[in-house]
């Protein structure tokens, strides 16, 4: 054997010094036709450049450890306990996997087992229990599930799920990864990550290998043998090199390592993003950024590997990549920071990057603000922005929008004591006026909806031929008067946009260059000297980058009207405008705000845990930056409510918000929705009034107050308000939607189902579980089953909360299927779930033993069965 090892280690040390292209034609030569001695040669090769625990080890540890790895393959055939062994899938550093079949289940898992030479050591032996333990603590799609750790015999082996498919070092090997897979593919590792550390979980070996794609395209993270439960906040984890060490060997494969694993420094999580950075880079280039000789294919050796990490940047993914995503670049750089206060400081941050470059936003490369420009490039600069405006003044000048402007009205406390209502609307047509590219006009007719004399706002404008129509009521709040005031497209109804604005006799001219600034943003027309002497003083008075804060205004646009694809326009701007001002603290409470909402079957593409862990890393990112502004604390309250269900914190930020900035409806309007839920009917119902009431054209507000009427039974009146609102903002889906509901507790079933079925007909997904749920309880039985099949299918395509599904089997009366699912989503902190426990449309139920046990689990009330409920549950 001395000999023959001896002959291994010499070939092995002249085998890696030859250029990997040519490395099998020298083995060829050199090891003439000794098969044996070449299959000990490739194996030790192999197991050097995917080596995960040593340094410089040396040839011979190296091949004694494939030798003795050997013997484990003489498992394949065996029985042990339950489960029959079919065939070895792969070896790592201590230990083998093997593909068996449970015959109880008649099932295929996969068996991790301690190779041979392990088999007596302790510290694998806890390092495998470790792994089972880590890995039993999560559950997500894209992390490999641990069935059960056991112990038959001599044998400790952990049962894992076996995944059908590749590694992403096999497919990188093969150029199999395609341009278009580089994104879905990063998501989703990051969103295994994500979840990980979620649970305090750092995995401390990504790479590759540890990487497997299903045929499917789906990702499955493996390996979590040296994953290290942390302590969630960063500034208490205190792991040292001696806990991720052992007789003197780092744990880990270097080549994916991050600078401060190398060092032997503390670790938390911002490492793992280092080592998801390198892999990100490899997947692109096809070549690990460090572990490769610059314009060489030949592999560096381990010390040049960890100098390399430590102090050499990698090139540009953009110069060595052509197939590289625009924006990919961006990503990778910034997770591969030497520094890692530089990189992503949590992998929620990465996840709304990527889904920025996958929208189509372009993160652009920092200019350094006071950059030296030459008398040529300022030319230059200057004739560009002469060329795109008369492009754009010649553009709106062969169509010219006329915009009709109402007169501004005052609700009847304001009207008792001072209106400034006819003063601001002269004030808002002369700003308007100024503006290139539109007429304005105006009207003396007080818009009113109703009555004899009823003039909407839609039909003033067309008696004036005008395209958009600007109207709007002033009230009363509690620091001062508050302007609320709409901006829509009359031929379309569609909402341009809604804006609260506080308002004082001295700030009239102030306030009507700012609406008349959003509303050249909004329609893009050309800024005139007012606007960029507004936007420079609130440059100077609050240090913002001008750029950030118009991307933030269109952002709160269409965060406003949040219906239909308002929320992710909305993330699309607030993203650039983080971009712009990575200090700008509102548009991460922008972003939290949207984020928030995307688990919701009207706006949401993304499962709860992902859309929370985004929002809430937005929201504590905009209190870092500014613990004074409300919409942080308010955006920080909506994730403690709604992705939390932490009902006592959440309500002091909501209080905090409101503290901060009285007059700021969405705080009111949050913090209504949690009175509601925790029971308190009459307080929500009077918070809901304060927050409509400081945006009386909101939408979204109008329809939170007719919602909190319909939690307190207030029926009719609920039916009434949401009729107007209807008759106002007809393609407003969100009231018709809750209209269907209030029509049900009203016993008016065939209105609801009208509302549902036209609902379904446009958006299957939003209306499918009320329709199937109308079509049950009317005893449409076969409708119902066609609804719920069609949803199943939906469901391999597109996000569908588990709710969903158990409101259809609600109304079938399958309560066996109903509840699992019901419960499932309160497991998921799916926030609609919240209302299920005081919602009239789950009066018929409430008296279930699964509904009660299932409200004390959560720490939420469950209404008593009234009289009024009662009637309700009956029928």
């Amino acid at each position: 054997m001395a000999t023959n090892l001896q002959q291994i280690e010499e070939l092995f040390h002249r085998a890696i010094s030859v250029d990997p292209s040519e490395r099998s034609g020298y083995l060829d030569r050199a090891c003439q036709k000794n098969a044996d001695l070449r299959r000990e040669i490739d194996s030790l090769i192999a197991a050097y450049e995917t080596s995960s625990g040593a340094l410089d080890e040396s040839a011979v540890t190296l091949a004694m450890r494939v030798l003795s790895a050997e013997a484990v393959d003489s498992m394949v055939g065996q029985e042990v306990g339950p489960y029959r062994i079919l065939s070895l899938l792969g070896r790592g550093g201590m230990g083998a996997v093997y593909l068996a079949e449970n015959r109880r289940l008649n099932k295929k898992v996969a068996l991790k087992f301690l190779s041979a030479e392990y088999v007596t050591d302790n510290w694998a032996k806890r390092q495998l229990i470790k792994e089972a333990q880590a890995v039993a603590m999560l559950d997500h799609p894209n992390i490999c599930t641990v069935y059960d750790f056991e112990e038959i015999g001599e044998h400790s082996f952990i049962v894992m799920q076996y995944i059908e498919g590749e590694t992403l070092t096999n497919l990188i090997r093969k150029k199999s990864v395609q341009p278009d897979q580089f994104i879905p593919l990063a998501r989703q590792i990051a969103n295994a990550l994500n979840h990980a550390h979620a649970h305090g979980i750092i995995h401390r070996d990504i790479k590759p290998k540890n990487i497997m794609v299903t045929p499917l395209g789906q990702v499955k993270v493996l390996d979590f043998g040296l994953a290290k439960t942390m302590q969630k906040n960063l500034e208490d984890v205190t792991e040292s090199i001696s806990q991720l060490s052992r007789d003197g060997l780092l744990v880990g494969t270097v080549a994916y390592m991050s600078p401060e694993q190398l060092r032997g420094e503390k670790l938390d999580y911002r490492s793992d993003i280092f080592s998801l950075g390198t892999v990100l880079y490899e997947m692109v280039n096809g070549k690990n950024p460090f572990a490769h000789k610059e314009n060489s294919k030949a592999s560096r050796s381990n010390a040049e590997v960890i100098s390399a990490i430590i102090a050499e940047e990698p090139s540009s993914l953009r110069n060595v990549a052509v197939n590289c995503p625009q924006g990919f670049d961006y990503v990778a750089t910034k997770c591969l920071k030497k520094d890692r206060a530089e990189r992503y400081q949590s992998v929620a941050e990465l996840l709304i990057d990527l889904e920025g470059i996958q929208e189509g936003v372009v993160f652009e490369p920092r200019i350094n603000r006071y950059l030296n420009i030459s008398v040529a490039g300022v030319a230059a600069i200057v004739l560009l922005a002469l060329v795109v405006s008369v492009f754009i003044y010649l553009a709106w000048g062969s169509s010219r929008k006329t915009l009709a402007v109402l007169p501004i009205t005052c609700d009847e406390a304001t009207v008792k004591t001072q209106c400034v209502g006819p003063a601001f609307t002269d004030s808002l047509i002369k700003a308007l006026s100024s503006r290139h590219g539109m007429r304005v006009t105006s009207s003396q007719v007080v818009p009113a909806l109703f009555g004899p004399n009823a003039a909407s706002p839609q039909k003033i404008a067309d008696d004036l031929d005008a395209d958009i129509v600007m109207f709007g009521k002033i009230s009363r709040g509690e620091n001062g008067l508050i302007l609320t005031l709409r901006t829509e497209r009359v031929k379309e109804r569609a909402r341009v946009y809604e804006e609260s604005e506080s308002l004082t006799v001295d700030n009239l001219t102030r306030v009507a260059q700012w609406i008349s600034l959003q509303t050249a943003l909004q329609l893009e027309l050309p800024m005139n000297e007012d606007d960029k002497t507004l936007l420079n003083a609130l440059v100077t008075q609050q240090n913002q980058n001008v750029d950030a804060v118009k991307l933030y205004l269109l952002g709160r646009m269409h965060w406003n009207n949040r219906d239909g694809e308002d929320i992710q326009n909305a993330i699309d701007y607030f993203l650039q405008a983080k971009e712009k001002d990575p200090l700008f603290a509102k548009a991460y409470a922008g972003l939290a705000d949207c984020y928030v909402h995307m688990t919701t079957v009207r706006y949401g593409k993304l499962a709860n845990p992902e859309a929370m862990s985004r929002a809430e890393w937005a929201a504590r990112k905009a209190l870092s930056l500014d613990d004074n502004l409300a919409e942080a604390h308010s955006a920080y309250a909506t994730v403690l409510m709604r992705g939390k269900w932490d009902w006592d914190n959440a309500e002091k930020e909501f209080k905090r918000a409101i503290a901060l900035s009285p007059d700021y409806s969405p705080a009111h309007l949050g913090y209504s929705t949690l009175l509601r839920f925790t029971g308190r009917i009459a307080e929500g119902i009077t918070e809901s009034k304060t927050a409509m009431d400081l945006e009386p054209l909101s939408g979204p507000a109008i329809l939170n107050y007719r919602r909190a009427q319909y939690f307190g039974r207030q029926f009719n009146q609920a039916d009434a308000c949401l009729n107007n609102l209807a008759k106002e903002q007809p393609n407003f889906a969100s009231g018709q939607y809750m209209h269907g509901i209030v029509y049900l507790s009203l016993n008016r079933v065939q209105e609801a189902t009208t509302i549902f079925e036209q609902i379904y007909a446009k958006d299957p997904i939003l209306g499918g579980a009320m329709l199937g749920f109308v079509y049950g309880i009317s005893n449409r039985k076969a409708e119902a089953q066609q609804v719920l099949a069609q949803m199943q299918e939906l469901q391999t395509r597109h996000y569908i909360p588990p709710q969903e599904f158990a409101i259809v089997y609600f109304g079938l009366d399958d309560l066996d299927n109903a509840f699992p699912l019901l419960r499932k989503a309160a497991e998921e902190k799916f926030p609609s779930t919240q209302a299920v426990f005081l919602d009239p449309m789950f009066d018929r139920y409430r008296s279930d033993p699964r509904f009660i046990e299932l409200a004390r689990d959560v720490r939420l009330p469950l209404r008593p069965l009234d009289s009024a409920a009662a009637n309700f549950a009956a029928r």
